[in-house]
């Protein structure tokens, strides 16, 4: 029965079960299908060629799988006979012979196979086979198991027992053909590539590729890993880790190579080499011989476990316990000690092989995040022949704890008795053929789906019988909705306005557009419940499409022409591209020849973006579908409206007052800024340090520059253009009719036109441009010296925008070669124009200049730039040179800034500056802007230095001393000392001192006002005029008050009595002890100075007779002035001489007072003007 089953769920058989059902159907259930009334499968003669062609399409795919499987056959044999193997390297005379022996004995196997039969009878079936290989370090046993297997081999009686020695791809491996599978024994030296790494490497992945070439769904079915008992007790632990290392990369190779998961077969060969093995087993029959020897670990759930080298060690001990049972049975059966002892032993022997096996199969099979899991099925023990001398560790532990002598163990005598091997294969590996790239959950789903297939074709007539009742039930409510719709849509219609808005009609379209079945689903697929030969959408459908397109004709295009004809009327001069669009789109409407659907949708869709305002974008997209449909309509022999012949001549003339090369060169120009050419830049010319070094004057991002048009590849693009433009304006007539037809009559004059209309653009554009980029100013002088070292680097950006600017605005005959053949016309018809007018206007061009190069305006706007930018090297980089000096220069004053020092000549910038007046733009402009920052930042610093040496001394001193003082403030009544005035004015004084040291060299003093001399570091130093108005005021003090040259203020002058009044008999004036004496008849004059040393800075004025004021008093260092202040004191014509007039009680005395020079005192207004001044 499970033999019945496992037939049954077999794809063709699935195949002829469903042919057989659907046949069923087709006699049963087809004749029930109508269309129109027509009942297609009503006739035997139809159903029987269906039922025939079915079992023909069954049969086709049957004999299809089976060529399959017999060419797959054909390729495998063909390739382990080497036949598509390329030619190797000529063999030795003396390897031929051997050569062709192999090659003799891969052809017989290879005919005795080809004779062979499969498992489902076809000949050839070694494709079919299950697949095993080998793979184990050299002399592990590998080809002796296979030899002691009890396998039955079909070549044996031809080639004699063993394997066939490969050839081609496969000539490193031995074949093994049995009954039950084919085993590859794989070369020692693939698994340890130890010997020839490369080679042996390269060898064992070509053998690799050549099973997956030609057994692509399942390479192999298996890995048997061979270990031998000597290796693994014998080796020490770094060449078992190597080999485990070894054997690791072989198993994950074969994942990564074959692409599929395989279960991995630990053999343990050799077993024999135990002491005590061949003793112990010694009594088992053939049949016994023959029984397994091992474990096989259970299948894991997660893939990602290490469940089996977690049960290993139990499953050994398992082992180890059995032997351990039978070893009491055994002694009593043995009659010789000697080997009752090696009986006994040989437990503990098998015991001493666990851990060094369990650390191997953990270095081979340990999982890890990073490779394909191996799936380890299995740990098997067996032995093929016994040979050799045993190796019995327990007896040489013991000799070496006791410090005896080791006695070798006798070697084993030859039995050829192979042990554990047979059903091993043949119960175990072989029945497990499927397991190899096989997912379990996928597996178990995979045969829930074929029991769902077998029971979706049991079912399958019923779906169809209750397909038709629903297609019934469905076609009928949508017969019953499609009435209902309509009739909705009528009464719509009927209440629409007479003057509707394209938006008040979307209700009604969108209606009419989603009837089912009508317009909206005409693309859409019919669910296939809605068929089943009931459907009736085909024909409501298309009623529904006539109505919709009848609406539409109705209502929406009067609307869009009468908008059309209102923009028409409009008559925009100013905008005279849009007339010309609305006229060729309202030309269309009416003109079947050059109607055009999408153009006249696009225009509409386009008006409905500037006019709907208020109508969201849902509406908007709505209404631009509908009037596509309505201009599909017209492709469906709709006929078109009658146009306003009128209108359209008005129009026509209107636009004829455009030029046409205008109208062609926008149309060229829109198209290109549509192709967004890559735009030139100061960031995309100069580099990665552009935006460090230049900004914008008019604050546009310094990554925005010259739209990609108007540059060298835009200027091909551009003649290529124009040429198609100007040829669509012959294709184009049409929409100006007559008008236009003497403009287009000339070709060559447009293009001309166009041409110069884009060179005019041209200019100006890299002109707003080259104005626009500048230095980026300098924040500080290091930040200046930083910008000008790039500007003067080698990878200076200023180097690389102006040589980039120069090249893109080279359109001459350099460029020329590199334009298209359409471009090159272009050009020659315009030169020729260019001529032409010439020669009509009178004028040619110099003869000398004919004779260069050709040139167009964009090259003759820009050739200052071009000679800078030309050459190796150009000329530009000698000027660039000079900003090295200034960056020193700036580098300089930083540090004077930092220690307080005086900056450096500025000679580096005078050069600049001089250098910059005839420089051509944008260079000129750039060299200026780095002057003047650099001098503006060096001032700058200067003037910080100096604001700190003069608040620090001057100013301070000043305020505490002078300011708000007599008599810098004649109404103060606190005084300036003698000593502070003489320190703060004096010669040598904290001002004279301060500005003659720092000053000085910045003023003009020839004048009669100081001012800053204008120098190339600009001599200001930003300090104001009115400070320095305020030195010259100090320094007009010093000359009046310090005539003498000392630190002392001193003054000397005459007073001559000139007048008394009658009332006074005599007056007095005593000034620091020196007297005045006068009266009425005798005005003698005297001579003063001050100070004296006398009088203890007292001045006293006493008239005669007294009265109650008879006299007037002052003290201090200042008295004298405080006396003047107490008269009135007038200048004189001559600036040495002054009146002074004092009031005593009403009565008058008039003197005349003489200075000993016209630079004196007595001018006060300079003194009272002067202000301290807090910051330079």
């Amino acid at each position: 029965m499970k033999k019945f089953f496992k037939w049954l769920v077999k794809p063709p058989v699935l195949a002829f079960i469903g042919v057989l059902l659907l046949s069923l159907i087709v006699w049963f259930e087809a004749p029930l299908l109508s269309f129109d009334g027509s009942a297609p499968f009503a006739s035997e003669t139809v159903r029987w060629t269906i039922i025939g062609l079915l079992f023909l399409a069954w049969a086709g795919w049957f004999g299809w799988r089976k060529l399959q499987a017999h060419l797959a056959n054909r390729r495998l044999m063909k390739s382990m006979a080497g036949e598509d193997t390329p030619a190797a390297a000529p063999v030795p005379e003396e390897g031929a012979l051997e050569v062709a022996q192999l090659n003799k004995r891969m052809q017989e196997a290879i005919a005795v196979l080809r004779k062979s039969k499969g498992k489902d009878g076809s000949r050839g079936g070694l494709y079919q086979l299950p697949w095993y290989m080998f793979i184990g370090a050299p002399g592990t046993g590998k080809t002796t198991a296979l030899t002691h297997s009890g396998l039955k081999f079909p070549l044996a009686d031809t080639l004699g027992k063993g394997g066939v020695k490969g050839v081609g791809g496969t000539r490193n491996c031995d074949w093994w053909f049995t009954d039950e599978a084919v085993l590859l024994d794989t070369a020692g030296r693939y698994t340890t590539q130890d010997s020839h790494g490369e080679a042996d490497k390269a060898a064992w992945t070509g053998f690799l590729q050549l099973l997956r070439k030609y057994r692509r769904r399942r390479p192999v079915n298996g890995v048997i890993v061979t270990l031998s008992v000597s290796d693994l007790l014998q080796g020490d632990d770094i060449w078992r880790s190597s080999q485990a290392q070894a054997i690791r990369e072989r198993i994950k190779e074969l994942h990564e190579q074959l692409g599929v998961r395989f279960p991995v077969y630990v053999l343990v060969t050799k077993c024999d080499l135990l002491a005590g093995f061949v003793e112990y087993f010694d009594s088992l029959g053939r049949e016994e011989r023959a029984q397994v020897w091992g474990t096989t670990f259970a299948l894991a759930k997660d893939e990602g476990t290490d469940a089996a080298l977690a049960a290993f060690p139990e499953e050994f001990r398992l082992l180890e316990q059995r032997l351990q049972e039978r070893v009491l049975a055994r002694m009593q059966q043995e009659r010789d000690p000697y080997k009752r002892a090696l009986v006994y032993s040989f437990p503990q022997q098998f015991a001493g092989l666990g851990e060094v096996l369990g650390r191997f199969l953990n270095d081979v099979f340990a999982s890890n995040r990073y490779e394909a899991q191996a799936l380890l099925r299995g740990v098997y023990f067996s032995s093929g022949t016994q040979e050799g001398s045993p190796l019995d560790r327990v007896m040489s532990a013991m000799a070496a704890s006791f410090g005896l002598d080791r006695q070798a163990v006798p070697a084993n005598g030859a039995t050829g008795r192979s042990y554990f091997i047979t059903n091993l294969l043949q119960q175990v590996i072989f029945p497990e053929a499927e397991l190899a790239g096989v997912n379990h959950k996928l597996e178990q789903r995979r045969r829930l789906l074929q029991w769902g297939a077998v029971a979706g074709i049991s079912v399958l007539f019923v779906l169809g019988t209750a397909g038709m009742i629903a297609s019934y039930l469905r076609n009928q409510a949508y017969v019953a909705d499609m009435a209902e719709r309509t009739k909705a849509i009528a009464k719509q219609v009927a209440a629409l306005p007479a003057q509707a808005s394209p938006i008040e009609l979307l209700p009604v379209l969108n209606a009419a557009r989603s009837l089912p079945g009508g317009y909206e689903d005409s693309d859409k697929r019919v669910p296939l419940l809605n068929r089943f030969g009931l459907y009736q959408g085909d024909k409501l459908g298309e009623a529904a499409r006539i109505a919709y397109r009848k609406l539409l004709q109705d209502t929406l295009l009067p609307r869009l022409q009468q908008r059309m004809e209102a923009q028409l009327r409009r008559n925009d001069a100013n905008n005279a591209e849009y007339l010309y669009e609305v006229l060729r789109v309202y030309l269309m409407l009416g003109d079947p020849k050059h109607f055009d659907a999408e153009s006249i949708a696009a225009w509409a869709a386009l008006d409905d973006d500037r006019n709907l305002k208020g109508a969201s974008d849902e509406q908007r997209l709505s209404l631009a579908a509908h009037e596509l449909a309505l201009m599909e309509n017209f492709r469906h022999g709709q006929a078109m409206p009658e146009l306003n012949q009128s209108l359209i001549a008005d129009t026509r003339l209107a636009l004829a007052r455009m030029p046409l090369q205008q109208r062609v060169y926008n149309q060229v120009k829109r198209q290109l800024m549509r192709e967004k050419l890559p735009e030139f830049s100061p960031t995309s010319a100069g580099g990665r340090e552009a935006a460090t070094v230049f900004v914008r004057k008019s604050g546009e991002p310094i990554t925005r520059g010259v739209n990609g048009m108007f540059s060298v590849a835009g200027y091909a693009k551009f003649l290529e253009a124009t040429e198609e433009a100007v040829a669509d304006v012959e294709k184009e007539r049409w929409v100006l009719a007559q008008q236009e037809a003497s403009q287009a009559d000339n070709q060559d004059q447009v293009r001309a036109a166009v041409l110069q209309l884009y060179y005019d653009d041209y200019i100006a554009q890299w002109d707003a441009l080259l104005a626009d980029v500048t230095v980026r100013p300098f924040d500080n002088l290091e930040q200046g010296a930083r910008i000008t070292n790039l500007l003067a680097g080698a990878d200076s950006p200023l180097r690389k925008f102006l040589i980039a600017a120069g090249k893109e605005t080279t359109l001459g005959s350099a460029q020329a070669p590199k334009l298209p053949s359409a471009a090159a016309k272009v050009m020659g018809k315009f030169s020729a124009y260019k001529k032409k007018l010439e020669s009509a206007m009178g004028s040619a061009p110099d003869a000398s200049a004919a004779a260069g190069k050709e040139t167009n305006p964009v090259d003759e706007h820009f050739d200052d730039l071009h000679r800078m930018t030309a050459g190796t090297p150009p000329p530009l980089d000698q000027k660039l040179a000079m900003l090295k000096d200034v960056a020193v220069y700036m580098d300089s004053a930083a540090s004077a800034k930092r220690t307080g020092t005086p900056p450096p000549p500025g000679d580096a910038l005078a050069k600049v500056k001089l250098e910059a007046d005839g420089a051509p733009a944008p260079l000129g402009g750039m060299l200026k802007s780095i002057d003047s920052g650099g001098a503006g930042l060096t001032s700058g610093s200067e003037r910080e230095r100096l604001n700190t040496l003069w608040t620090a001394g001057p100013a301070q001193f000043c305020r505490q001393a002078v300011a708000g003082r007599y008599p810098v403030v004649r109404t103060s009544s606190q005084d300036v000392t003698a000593d502070d005035f003489g320190r703060l004015f004096g010669p040598g004084g904290l001002i004279d001192d301060f500005f003659q040291k720092n000053l000085a060299q910045y003023v003009d003093m020839g004048g009669s006002r100081w001012t800053w001399r204008a120098t190339a570091n600009d001599g200001s130093l930003g300090i104001p005029q009115g400070t320095l108005d305020e030195f010259q005021r100090a320094a007009r003090i010093r000359d009046a008050f310090f005539a003498n040259g000392g630190r002392q203020a001193s003054m000397r002058f005459d007073l001559k009595p000139v007048a008394l009044d009658p009332n006074i008999a005599k007056l007095v004036l005593d000034i620091d002890g020196q007297v005045l004496t006068a009266a009425p008849s005798a005005l003698a004059p005297a001579s003063f100075q001050l100070p004296s040393g006398k009088g203890g800075g007292q001045v006293k004025l006493d008239v005669t007779p007294a009265s109650a004021r008879s006299s007037m008093h002052t003290e201090g260092p200042w008295a004298w002035f405080r006396m003047l202040d107490k008269a009135v004191v007038e200048p004189t014509p001559q600036g040495e001489r002054y009146k002074v007039t004092f009031d005593v009680d009403g009565r008058k005395a008039g003197l005349e007072l003489t200075a000993n020079s016209v630079v004196n005192p007595f001018r006060r207004a300079v003194l009272e003007q002067f202000r301290c001044v807090d910051k330079l």
